[in-house]
């Protein structure tokens, strides 16, 4: 019942949506030009960016349990091969933490840090815990869970951990907690591409737990200003979109790299163990780059993405953008690696003031479409 009562509900939002569907025609020529950006980004960046992390997940599942099989350093470093690309993944998704990320408290679940090592160690050394772990891992706090968790295991001081020295129960959590994190992220594409257009052993996976999302933010985002939208205007949804690009520079400014440059927070610094702390910055960015652009991967901007509608606003204020994402992925390229052990060097400060340039650069650009 519980199932047949969500599946109706979701019909009749769908239905909602598609009955009271946007024709560009009724729209007035920004609004037009806006949703053609909102579709776009739909489509062409958040979709390809979340499957793209839903199949690395998936591969990190396969390595971890190929691993409790048969124990070897090339498995370890596969495993740890498709970490690093399922973190890829999800940094290149930060620009668009609104959505199912937000609703779903699905950003800090899988991504908190520090590790609360303390706490881990303590499970892990409880072996009622170890051996009823499906129980425990829902109810256990974000900084025992996610990608942070999942690093802890598999890397120290950079490298790839020895299968030798990996423990039973260290890879029976770390198991735990990928099959975790997968759930949750597959639970993000379908979220934003609609659970009947993801793969098939995708949506069995999130129906067998009953994690279906309760929204389909991707039809919502196209038909902004429609009745059963959350964004009720176009220019909304492109402003929330500008909204997720500015609270990712800040934070990459200001609390990634910044709190433990300034001092404040020393040990606030993500991917520690792995040190991919700086590749982890450089990909919040490309992140920014991919929506401004107007799709996963774009090198250049695309006729439907929003550094196209600034630039017919204002060409030399699009130019002023690009050069400022341009400057801040070479400024973090630049920083002493690795991060967790040259957070206070000069070069460090070069990029804060980089990155939050291009802050204060997107602004005027959200400014200007807004104004237009």
């Amino acid at each position: 019942m519980k199932q047949m009562k969500k599946l109706t509900a979701n019909i009749i939002a769908a239905l909602c949506l598609v009955s009271c569907g946007s024709n560009n025609s009724d729209l007035s020529e920004k609004e037009a030009l806006l949703q053609d950006v909102n579709t776009q980004f739909v489509s062409e960046t958040v979709i390809p960016t979340y499957k793209g992390l839903a199949d690395e997940a998936f591969l990190l599942v396969e390595d971890l349990e190929a691993l409790e099989e048969n124990m070897s350093d090339a498995k370890v470093v596969e495993a740890c091969n498709h970490w690093k690309s399922a973190r890829q993944y999800w940094e290149w998704s930060e620009a668009f933490l609104f959505g199912a990320a937000s609703k779903y408290n699905i950003d800090p679940h899988i991504d908190t840090w520090p590790l609360d090592s303390v706490m881990l160690q303590t499970q892990l050394n409880d072996s009622v815990v170890m051996n009823n772990l499906d129980k425990y891992v829902e109810s256990w706090n974000n900084g025992l869970v996610g990608f942070h968790g999942i690093e802890f295991i598999l890397f120290r001081n950079g490298e790839e951990r020895k299968a030798a020295d990996i423990t039973a129960y260290e890879l029976k959590y770390a198991i735990a907690v990928a099959n975790d994190l997968l759930l949750n992220v597959c639970k993000l594409e379908a979220a934003w591409a609609g659970i009947e257009n993801i793969d098939a052993r995708k949506a069995e996976l999130l129906t067998e737990n009953e994690m279906e999302p309760e929204d389909n933010f991707g039809e919502q985002m196209r038909l902004c200003g429609q009745p059963g939208s959350v964004w009720k205007s176009v220019s909304l949804g492109t402003d929330n979109i500008f909204e997720g690009i500015l609270a990712i520079a800040d934070e990459v400014a200001n609390m990634k790299i910044g709190s433990p440059y300034s001092g404040q927070d020393i040990n606030y610094i993500e991917s520690p163990h792995s040190y991919n702390s700086i590749q982890d910055f450089y990909d919040n960015i490309i992140s920014i780059r991919n929506v401004y652009y107007g799709g996963l991967g774009k090198q250049q901007a695309d006729n439907k993405s929003l550094s196209s509608v600034v630039a017919k606003i204002d060409k030399d204020l699009d130019a002023n953008v690009q050069q400022a994402i341009a400057e801040a992925l070479d400024a973090i390229d630049a920083m002493p690696r690795p991060f967790v052990l040259n957070y206070t060097k000069p070069e460090v400060a070069t990029a804060i003031n980089a990155i939050n340039h291009l802050f204060d650069i997107m602004t005027e650009a959200q400014t200007a479409v807004a104004e237009y």
